[in-house]
This record gives C-alpha cells, sequence and structure tokens, in this order.
C-alpha cells in the first residue's frame, strides 16, 4: 500500500467505478473476450464490456481530468496490471486507472450488504487519500450506505445498464461531469 500511496496525487478527483451495470451490461452470454490478443500477456475476460459506456466514461474523464479507482468485484478477480490492460483494450486509457479499493471493510457486521461492504471501501479509500472531490458510478444503491456514514448522497450516480433501473452511463454524462466539477 505505501508504494501505490506515493504514487497518488491527492489533488485528484476521484471516479469510483464499478464494471458490472455502469460498462457490461448485456453480454453475458456473448462469450469470452481475449486481450492483448497474441501476446506472451494475452488473457481472456468472461464477456464484452459495452462500447458506448466506456465512451461516456472516457467523455467524463476527459472533461473532468478524473482518475479511475475500481470498486468492482472484478478487482477481486483480476490483479492492477490486468486491469489497466483491460481499460486500455476498450478505449480508456490505462493510464486513467489509479488505483482500487480495498477486500477489507473494518465496519463489517453479521447482517453486511454488498452495498455496505462497497459504501464502506471507498469512505476508507477517501479517509486515506483524501481526493478534491469524488462520485462512485454503480449500479448497487450506495446512496443508502452514504447516508448512514455522513457521505452526502449526491456522490452515487446510480447506473444500470441491464435492468435500467439507474438508467445508463451515456445518459448521465452531464450529471457526473456537473458533480466532479463542483
Amino acid at each position: 500500500m505505501e508504494y501505490i500511496s506515493k504514487q497518488i496525487d491527492m489533488r485528484k478527483k476521484v471516479i469510483f467505478i464499478d464494471v458490472d451495470g455502469p460498462l457490461a451490461w448485456g453480454s453475458w452470454g456473448d462469450g469470452k473476450v481475449k486481450i492483448m490478443e497474441g501476446t506472451m500477456n494475452e488473457f481472456t475476460i468472461p464477456y464484452a464490456w459495452d462500447k458506448a459506456e466506456c465512451e461516456a466514461l472516457s467523455e467524463i474523464i476527459k472533461q473532468t481530468d478524473a482518475q479511475l479507482v475500481v470498486s468492482s468485484d472484478w478487482r477481486k478477480h483480476y490483479g492492477f496490471i490486468q486491469l489497466s490492460m483491460i481499460f486500455e483494450h476498450y478505449g480508456i486509457g490505462r493510464w486513467n486507472l489509479l488505483d482500487t479499493t480495498t477486500h477489507f471493510n473494518p465496519r463489517k457486521k453479521m447482517s453486511s450488504s454488498l452495498e455496505w461492504d462497497r459504501a464502506c471501501e471507498i469512505e476508507m479509500w477517501v479517509k486515506s487519500f483524501k481526493p478534491t472531490n469524488w462520485i462512485s458510478i454503480d449500479d448497487m444503491q450506495l446512496n443508502f450506505g452514504y447516508k448512514s456514514l455522513g457521505i452526502p448522497q449526491w456522490r452515487h450516480v446510480q447506473v444500470d445498464g441491464d435492468f435500467g433501473y439507474g438508467g445508463k452511463l451515456r445518459n448521465k454524462i452531464d450529471e457526473c461531469i456537473t458533480k466532479l466539477n463542483r
């Protein structure tokens, strides 16, 4: 952790990004995707990410100069370098990836939910690194966990490409930019 913390510019805006829901949806049965195809570093991911959603995230990054912290469960299955390669593969750019949240939730309760755990992991990262501004983009309803933790609920941008409850990221570009540029 010390090595990463020396690289993190505390003056940065941060987007805590989930993958399933915001970037990958509706492609579960489409088959695996090769990353770094034809190289010694080739590996596969279980399904494709949505191109329009990846372009939306790229636009948000471009307009806000924010960097990404992966809060998705994908961080449990792929290392930081592999995640960087996946983001690069989808045109988001490996250099936009700053870090991942931890897998450890010090506030874990016996009745803890996935939403509560993720909200606590994000809270822990924010308290440790103190970005100038941040939002989370997730299909989970993190705003309820944020409310319990005393975090303003506006920091959560609900998106859910496959079920549509929260809308699609491509339709929330302006909302994300406005919140990050506050």
